[in-house]
């Protein structure tokens, strides 16, 4: 009887913490936030398939996000962006207008992010082949 109840209770217990399962999104939002925010980032180079292009030492494409979650181009584009976790991705939106007030809005997907170097991809409408951003922040 005793071994009956402790395994009723030992599967009891592994039943409820095998079942949780702790919400990190957040906690992986938060952090990319503080590594992209208050920089100015310049895309070194973009990859497209095989093919690589380079603009490292050139004047090139810069943009920054801010803290209270504007964005500014090297383009004239200003805006707003969210960073938001889709299916386990953690991904850049943005809804920007152009001086002559065109607007532009596109999601990235972000490979990878740190202090100095970031990795931005996404698929142009109707392509199946992704496009890699590289860029780099000299802040």
């Amino acid at each position: 009887m005793k071994t009956t109840v402790q395994l009723v209770i030992i599967t009891i217990v592994v039943f409820f913490l095998g079942s949780c399962k702790k919400d990190t999104s957040g906690v992986k939002i938060g952090i990319a936030s503080k590594m992209l925010s208050n920089k100015v980032w310049y895309l070194d180079h973009k990859q497209e398939g095989g093919v690589t292009k380079s603009y490292v030492g050139q004047a090139t494409y810069s943009i920054s996000f801010l803290k209270n979650k504007t964005t500014k181009d090297s383009d004239g584009y200003t805006g707003l962006y969210l960073i938001e976790n889709q299916n386990n991705q953690l991904q850049i939106r943005v809804s920007a207008l152009s001086v002559n007030n065109n607007s532009i809005s596109y999601v990235h997907v972000i490979e990878s992010i740190g202090d100095t170097k970031m990795i931005l991809s996404y698929f142009p409408s109707g392509q199946t082949e992704k496009i890699k951003l590289f860029y780099t922040s000299r802040n």
